[in-house]
């Protein structure tokens, strides 16, 4: 029985993969044949079947902008780098759109500050960061031992600035790995899909309008439900929007 669960497993897979390479091949046709509403529909159906990548995501976040749906563009873009981040082609395409973008939203706090901050942070992943620590760690505790333990007094001198270098170096890196894994686990973002959607005071359709946003204006997550999102914007208006009317990246 096992042999044949194993066989059947096996083939079934063989079979899916045939299946997504017969859409991904129909998506890439439409949208050479500049047919995207029907490249967006066979690449939402790989996304539905469970596929995810950054080609997939980046196609289908093309499809979109070509369709003239910019907020659904962008979310894309942004899942897309999302799992690539220093990709060159999703940053050039996420910067074409958003520069589309209605709503210019000035940020409460510095902008350079910030700006720098976060490019620094995210320069690489929380992973490198943690690769980059471990590394140190061991160089620092390879030229202290060397200080220690060698005879040699311009070795000694060497290995001695050299492990303060590398500990100040480790200190850096674990203090901007730390700060990347809570900006990872702590700061959620949305964007918005629709053309226009309005942000209320309250989580339900009923509620006052507070101010409303355009398609494609990547705002914070600060409370979730079922049904509806809080979200503020970098200058420090909160309210709330149907969860149906943003994608979560």
């Amino acid at each position: 029985m096992k042999k044949i669960a194993i066989i059947f497993i096996f083939v079934l897979g063989i079979v899916n993969a045939s299946f997504s390479n017969d859409l991904i091949q129909k998506a890439e046709k439409a949208y050479d044949n500049k047919n995207y509403k029907e490249a967006i529909s066979y690449y939402q159906k790989l996304i539905n079947e469970g596929n995810k990548s950054y080609e997939l995501y980046f196609n289908l976040g093309n499809s979109y902008y070509r369709n003239k749906e910019l907020g659904y563009a962008i979310y894309y873009y942004e899942m897309a780098r999302k799992l690539d981040p220093n990709d060159q082609d999703v940053q050039i395409n996420l910067g074409i759109a958003a520069a589309k973008t209605i709503d210019k939203i000035d940020a409460k706090e510095n902008f350079f500050i910030n700006a720098v901050r976060s490019n620094v942070v995210n320069v690489v992943s929380t992973d490198c960061w943690a690769w980059f620590s471990i590394a140190l760690v061991v160089v620092t505790c390879i030229l202290f031992f060397t200080f220690i333990h060698s005879g040699i007094v311009i070795v000694k001198r060497i290995s001695f600035v050299f492990s303060i270098i590398a500990l100040v170096a480790f200190i850096a890196v674990y203090l901007f790995g730390s700060s990347a894994l809570n900006a990872k686990k702590e700061n959620k973002f949305a964007i918005i899909l629709l053309k226009e959607v309005k942000i209320t005071n309250e989580p339900n359709s009923g509620a006052t309008m507070k101010f409303a946003l355009h398609e494609g204006t990547k705002v914070r997550i600060v409370e979730a439900n079922s049904d509806w999102v809080l979200i503020k914007l970098d200058n420090g208006n909160e309210g709330w929007v149907k969860q149906t009317e943003v994608g979560i990246i």
